[in-house]
């Protein structure tokens, strides 16, 4: 089966970047089909085709990388997958969280921790490092069935040129969250996944000079919400929650306007939602599944650029373990999942639960706890520790709930914050465990076994 050329499907994505990527190989037979064209994906079908493995990444959409997102990596992600210069906006080196009395507290790092960079440049500059080792592009096609048998697996697709079929000797999973494909091979979670919804515009913020946090209630019900600069006065305002937004979004909008951070929205404000919490299970015969499609998401901030990156490389190297042993099976591809815990497993779980501890806060322990953690002595001992990253939550999660002070602080938030603290492998006093038990018929603490 010869493909069409694919060269007109990259209409927004620069000239050189769709020479390198108008292919028109022959794909009778493939080794791997990655379904889904964002980081996890391009860096998976890169480390493939480097190894000499026939690779094609097919995705329904047209513009490669287009997606709602912040844009904000931090520094270890740059120091791996290095973006091009022109991609990075700025370096994130300070940000303002306004709690949510609307005070502010600075922070200030002399060594820039993030990056602010333009997504859809930095997506699209994977694919075609991807093409140049020899991957193969399909876009504007969508998947509407996969067939998995014993001797390898179907992809059908629908486009606007027809129906195909591509098959292939195994399939990498990189679709983003709530994608159909994952039912498909029976990996989704049966609906019960947990997610925040996104919400985020572009606005024209002249006098915006670093990244500001909004906390409270009245913004994104225990979240936050966000105003990011980018380049030539624009920036990005958005919000995060498990709850739903009800109107939260224009008042928001409103309120940066009305202090005067924004002058105008330039764009219509759009959803999406983000995971905080991976799969159950992430491989299967002939399939593994990667990125936001399996949940690696920073569950504190939403932010997946890195995770999506890491365990697209996981997948690469579980692939060619595959082929290696020449065993597809599930037992197989199992080493995958163990790889990826190894490296994300207590990032997502602590993250997970600092989260819903901090869900169970109102604005007045919020406030209580915010003034604390950002007071210059408590800020500065937090930013000079080992443990202080952009990337990993974790070590300072952890640091907080063992600091004298702030330990303190957090074990006296009330029942719903104690309920928590064994999750996070902290103990409980006799008296917050009772205090903390739900009354019978009640729901407990929510959330289950988590990996």
């Amino acid at each position: 089966m010869q493909t069409q050329p694919v060269r007109n499907n990259f209409p927004c994505v620069p000239r050189s970047v769709r020479r390198a990527l108008a292919v028109n190989r022959s794909l009778t037979l493939l080794d791997v089909i990655v379904v889904g064209a964002g980081p996890a994906g391009n860096i998976a079908a890169h480390r493939l085709s480097q190894l000499g493995y026939k690779v094609a990444v097919l995705d329904w959409r047209v513009n490669i990388g287009e997606k709602l997102c912040t844009g904000i990596v931090g520094r270890a992600c740059v120091e791996r997958y290095p973006p091009d210069q022109a991609d990075i906006y700025r370096d994130a080196q300070s940000a303002t969280v306004i709690a949510p009395s609307g005070k502010s507290h600075e922070i200030f790092n002399e060594r820039p921790q993030a990056y602010i960079i333009n997504r859809v440049a930095f997506v699209a500059s994977l694919a075609r490092r991807a093409s140049e080792a020899g991957a193969s592009y399909i876009l504007g096609e969508n998947v509407v069935e996969v067939q998995r048998t014993d001797s390898g697996v179907s992809v059908h697709t629908s486009s606007v040129a027809g129906a195909r079929r591509y098959q292939a000797r195994v399939i990498v999973i990189a679709t983003g969250f709530g994608s159909p494909v994952l039912r498909m091979v029976g990996l989704d979670d049966g609906g019960s996944a947990e997610y925040m919804v996104g919400c985020q515009t572009e606005v024209v913020a002249d006098r915006l000079e670093g990244t500001e946090v909004y906390l409270g209630e009245t913004v994104a019900p225990g979240s936050f919400g966000w105003l990011v600069p980018l380049s030539d006065s624009r920036a990005l305002a958005g919000l995060v929650s498990r709850h739903k937004l009800n109107g939260h979004m224009p008042r928001f909008l409103y309120s940066l306007k009305q202090a005067g951070k924004v002058r105008s929205v330039i764009k219509e404000p759009k959803r999406w939602g983000i995971p905080i919490k991976p799969l159950r299970r992430t491989f299967g015969d002939r399939v593994l599944v990667v990125g936001d499609a399996a949940g690696f998401v920073k569950p504190t901030t939403g932010g997946g650029i890195y995770y999506a990156l890491l365990s697209g490389e996981i997948a690469a190297d579980s692939v060619n373990s595959a082929f290696v042993a020449d065993d597809f099976t599930a037992g197989g591809l199992k080493r995958y999942e163990s790889e990826w815990k190894a490296v994300l497993g207590r990032e997502l779980r602590i993250g997970y639960y600092a989260r819903r501890m901090y869900e169970a806060l109102g604005d007045d322990q919020v406030e209580c706890l915010v003034n604390q953690l950002l007071s210059s002595r408590i800020q500065q001992e937090f930013m000079s520790a080992r443990e202080f990253s952009f990337d990993w939550h974790s070590g300072l999660i952890l640091k907080a709930m063992g600091h004298r002070e702030l330990g303190k602080l957090i074990r006296s938030l009330g029942p719903m914050v104690a309920a928590f603290l064994p999750r996070l492998g902290w103990p409980v006093t006799a008296q917050q465990r009772v205090e903390s038990e739900v009354p019978t018929g009640q729901a407990s603490v929510p959330g289950g076994p988590f990996l």
